[in-house]
């Protein structure tokens, strides 16, 4: 497993979103998504309905690809792995997991859809991969204007 060193996994811990990439083979689907990093795995919090895409492609999908970004600094960490549902012994790990560092929406994700309608479910992704990059910005200076 490849795992970058330094500066490039506190990038996981600080941010509280990323894009999820998925594929059902043929078409790729990605989608912004909070999660929760304890260190070795990602955690999600999947809310859907029975017609929803992701889940549609989650089934279909060996290899995730999970992007995290910053532009202040300019960096960027990206995970693969397999995505899996969370074991009902290990909820509360994964729970606090995405407390610590999530950042949950506010609003409902369906907001044409009773909460009865709709399904939670526990994710996570285990690595296989971490990659990361931090770009050198360039400042001008009066001469380079």
């Amino acid at each position: 497993m490849s795992r970058p060193r330094g500066k490039h996994v506190p990038l996981l811990f600080e941010s509280g979103t990323g894009v999820l990439a998925l594929t059902d083979g043929t078409e790729a689907y990605s989608v912004p998504e909070s999660f929760g990093y304890d260190g070795e795995i990602l955690y999600f919090q999947f809310v859907h309905t029975p017609e929803s895409k992701k889940m549609a492609f989650l089934e279909t999908t060996e290899t995730a690809t999970f992007t995290v970004y910053d532009e202040q600094p300019a960096q960027s960490v990206i995970v693969r792995g397999t995505l899996e549902p969370v074991l009902e012994d290990e909820e509360a790990k994964a729970a606090t997991a995405i407390t610590e560092n999530a950042s949950i929406p506010t609003v409902n994700v369906y907001p044409d859809t009773k909460p009865n309608e709709f399904t939670t479910d526990y994710y996570r992704l285990t690595p296989t991969a971490i990659t990361g990059r931090q770009f050198n910005v360039f400042t001008p200076t009066p001469g380079d204007q």
